[in-house]
């Protein structure tokens, strides 16, 4: 018996229909977020005037964006136009709706920009003496808790968003959403096992679309597979449009394959590092600590002033001078050029694949056995990544697979550079709700942790040496393997922990943001108008073809009964 099943109100949906590819450049990127929830929701409820396919889509979109969503307006005000479509929705819930719809928003201001300081300051007492002001205001207490929660989250303080549930003046039409919200906490900062007699608590009237993906997902983290599968089976057999949702369920049905220790032999281990010895000395720990079968590691010190040459050389001991190879460089020659350095190295050229590494990461003890499983024996992938996560609870999210939205480049405004390679980046920032971990090809994967397959490297050239010191050099590289047909594939099943962000996220002086702009616009004028088309069209073909399959193969196994 599936112990999270709810009441089946939504009419029954067809998971692909052709008036979302006809009408939707971004349909197949994924629904991960509630902005692309709301980007599709307005589209999908003038498509349902004609068409009851885009209607049932539309109504059961609106219904999981309400309960995913709880408190987001724009995404409330769609709940209440699906209930006015014929949505059967408890009364407990619909009061929700219009209550979240209604709902007083924080302006962008002072107030606004106090809490972006304090939550990046991570004050306890600062924190708490401003949600105490903001929160307890009855008219906008419920509009500041959607604006922080998610922050509340990331600062991995479950006591904090506990205090913040306490502060809020909740009345007997909103006190479900403290339960939601209770369960969210504990969704994203307990012990799976502590979390699931929240989730499993809530009203299944009310949250049970939002409950059912939420306790599967518990369930998964526990071990429990079997019962997981029954849980987000029974929500996709009543939401099959949900993209993120379909890919990830048929991994759980057909999982990705992992590789062997001996098939390791097929691959190099490359790092290089600048001047960040004791992080490095940390990513080199779980390297050792994981298994890479006969896999050999080089590393590369780039001109580094700290003390990298003793870690490297604890390094060496330890994996054996026969295993770990030592470049060093005078001056730090930047990250293109020190990929190339260590792809020219004569061991390195024997390997099929090369496993880049950056030097604040922390590697689970399978990472290179789950990236090199499913390309055994395949030459029409380019690269190989994962997801990217921080490196402390609760795993903020910070990349998964990056794909192109399908549409001609555009003319810049006057005065304004040119953006003229749209990529789509459809998790950064957000919470790990593990609408992720799905595999897919795609257009490009982080850099951070990735393998590249050194027979494209050989059609398509090496690393370009004008992204230098770094921004933009592994997405280039994916952009020309990409028009060589060979475009990479994300294993989302697989997450590798992040120390720092992104270097536009750690980009602070006007020089460092200079030089993320400048290799930006070189970015946007490499690429002719062609080949910007040609990559989007293909990409888009690409993430359409997979959906389809994947679509099928579940409809097949499990048919559709909402």
């Amino acid at each position: 018996m599936n112990r999270f099943a709810f009441p089946r109100t939504l009419p029954l949906c067809a998971p692909v229909q052709p008036a979302f590819s006809r009408h939707f450049s971004g349909w197949q990127l994924g629904m991960g977020l509630p902005e692309a929830l709301a980007g599709l929701l307005p589209g999908l409820f003038i498509l349902s005037e004609e068409n009851p396919g885009c209607r049932s889509a539309a109504v059961g979109m609106a219904l999981w964006s309400m309960q995913a969503h709880p408190l987001h307006p724009d995404l409330a005000r769609w709940a209440v136009k699906a209930v006015n479509l014929g949505l059967k929705a408890d009364r407990a819930l619909a009061r929700l709706m219009v209550l979240a719809a209604d709902m007083k928003r924080p302006e962008e201001g002072e107030a606004a920009d106090t809490w972006y300081e304090l939550a990046r300051q991570d004050d306890r007492g600062l924190i708490l003496r401003f949600m105490v002001v903001v929160l307890g205001n009855p008219e906008t207490g419920l509009g500041w808790l959607h604006f922080i929660w998610q922050d509340l989250i990331h600062l991995g303080r479950p006591e904090i968003a506990m205090a913040a549930l306490d502060m809020v003046e909740w009345t007997e039409a909103s006190l479900p959403l403290r339960a939601r919200f209770m369960a969210d906490r504990a969704f994203h900062c307990l012990p799976p096992e502590e979390a699931l007699p929240l989730i499993e608590g809530l009203d299944p009237a009310v949250w049970g679309l939002w409950r059912a993906y939420a306790g599967g997902e518990t369930l998964l983290r526990m071990g429990r597979t079997g019962e997981a599968k029954g849980a987000l089976a029974g929500l996709w057999q009543a939401i099959p449009w949900h993209v993120n949702l379909t890919l990830k369920l048929h991994d759980l049905f057909r999982p990705t394959p992992v590789a062997k220790p001996e098939d390791c032999a097929e691959a190099a281990v490359l790092v290089y590092s600048w001047n960040k010895a004791d992080l490095l000395a940390e990513t080199l720990e779980s390297l050792f600590a994981s298994d890479i079968g006969p896999a050999r590691v080089f590393a590369l010190n780039n001109g580094s002033t700290d003390h990298t040459d003793r870690v490297l050389a604890r390094a060496a001991q330890q994996f054996g001078a026969d295993r770990f190879h030592i470049e060093t460089l005078p001056v730090n020659v930047g990250a293109p050029a020190a990929r190339n350095w260590l792809l020219s190295l004569p061991g390195v050229r024997k390997a099929r694949w090369a496993a880049f590494l950056d030097d604040d990461i922390v590697l689970p003890g399978d990472w290179l056995l789950r990236l090199l499983g499913p390309v055994r024996g395949r030459d029409d992938i380019g690269a190989v990544g994962c997801r990217i996560t921080a490196a402390v609870p609760p795993y903020g999210l910070q990349s998964a697979d990056y794909n192109l939205f399908p549409v001609a480049p555009q003319a810049p405004e006057p005065g304004a550079l040119p953006s003229r390679v749209p990529v789509y980046d459809n998790c950064a920032g957000s919470t790990d709700t593990g609408l992720f971990t799905y595999t897919r090809a795609c257009l490009s994967v982080s850099g951070c942790c990735h393998l590249v397959n050194l027979r494209s490297i050989e059609r398509t050239g090496p690393f370009d040496l004008r992204y230098t010191p770094s921004q933009f050099d592994d997405l280039d590289r994916d952009l020309r393997a990409g028009l060589d047909g060979t475009p990479a594939l994300y294993v989302g099943g697989l997450a590798v922990r992040h120390v720092q962000h992104s270097s536009l996220a750690r980009s602070k002086t006007a020089k460092q943001i200079g030089q993320v702009m400048g290799n930006k616009l070189k970015l946007d004028t490499k690429y002719s108008d062609e080949e910007l088309i040609r990559l989007g069209r293909d990409n888009r073909a690409l993430l359409w073809h997979d959906l389809e399959q994947k679509s099928r193969f579940l409809v097949d196994r499990l048919g559709l009964n909402a």
